[in-house]
């Protein structure tokens, strides 16, 4: 029998993942892919002996130690003629733990950041909790979405490891980063938890868009500000992204070079131009088969970015 297609490869297999926790699920494994962490050397990857490896953890049997081995033995953990080492999936587990996510739970209160919110201009404060890291403007209560309170611009899952040793303006920037390859990976189809496919699953349009953009408030009838979203989901681990539409050009080299041409350097991913998403203007032209236009005015031209059902560009056109 043929081999599946890329694209036909079954699902994972739930049975699978039980089997994984069970493994898991025992001190002295997780102690082995601790010792076995500890002592790994990404500039010299030198495997660790079996007594080293039983000396490390404090197990006196070695029955008792080569029978916790064969358990990780070709689902995290390597046996080479040299001893042992963590497999990429081990060296993920242990990652896993090490971020602290769903094992700390780290609270930084309101600090002021160096950026301005990108609604009306004022002071934004930063703040994490639960998990999750808040910008919150004090200047204005803005509320691009239902599910956030007034004032706050901006949240994002951010993982505890990422507060170790910076500045609040270095946690900024760091978040910044780290969410916008996230991002940018969603737009290209690659889930950023798992590296699944992660396609288009909708685009929702309000049919009576109606945000108080004077008071920067969400609409009644989506629970939005923005008039168009669009939702990914991965197909092996069903992690889901939602963002406007008004994203997508940041991933064009159109775009890039049409702002370019008028002397600025421009990326999206920067808070400071997040404010230029507000000078987007969409058109939706069909809905059978979807197609979507995003303006950009910039001096006397306007460019047009034409997209499908998949948020892919079908068309670009650049006019005075």
């Amino acid at each position: 029998m043929d081999p599946p297609a890329p694209n036909e490869t079954e699902r994972p297999d739930p049975s699978k993942a039980n089997e994984a926790f069970t493994i898991l699920s025992d001190e002295t494994r997780l102690k082995v892919l601790q010792a076995l962490w500890e002592a790994h050397d990404p500039a010299d990857e030198t495997p660790m002996r079996f007594a080293q490896l039983r000396e490390r953890i404090g197990v006196e049997d070695p029955g008792r130690l080569n029978y916790h081995l064969n358990k990780l033995l070709g689902h995290f953990v390597r046996r080479t003629d040299d001893g042992y080492e963590l497999m990429d999936a081990g060296k993920r587990i242990v990652r896993i733990l090490l971020s602290g996510t769903a094992i700390d739970d780290p609270e930084i209160e309101p600090v002021a950041v160096d950026i301005s919110c990108w609604y009306c201009g004022g002071q934004p404060e930063w703040s994490y909790r639960e998990g999750w890291r808040y910008l919150e403007c004090t200047n204005c209560d803005a509320r691009c979405v239902e599910s956030f309170p007034p004032g706050v611009i901006s949240k994002t899952e951010f993982p505890p490891s990422g507060l170790r040793g910076r500045t609040p303006n270095e946690i900024n920037e760091a978040d910044r980063i780290w969410g916008a390859h996230r991002r940018a990976s969603v737009m290209d189809g690659v889930c950023p938890e798992c590296a699944g496919e992660m396609p288009v699953t909708s685009v929702e349009i309000c049919e009576d868009h109606q945000p108080d953009w004077d008071e920067y408030q969400y609409c009644e009838g989506c629970g939005s500000i923005f008039w168009m979203l669009v939702s990914h989901v991965c197909e092996g681990c069903k992690y889901r992204w939602r963002m406007p539409t008004l994203f997508y050009p940041s991933r064009h080299p159109a775009v890039v070079a049409f702002y370019y041409d008028h002397g600025n350097e421009f990326d999206l991913a920067t808070y400071e131009q997040r404010e230029l998403l507000l000078r987007f203007e969409e058109e939706l032209l069909s809905e059978d088969p979807l197609r979507i236009c995003i303006s950009i005015p910039l001096g006397d031209e306007v460019l047009r970015l034409t997209y499908d059902d998949q948020m892919e560009v079908v068309d670009v056109d650049r006019r005075e």
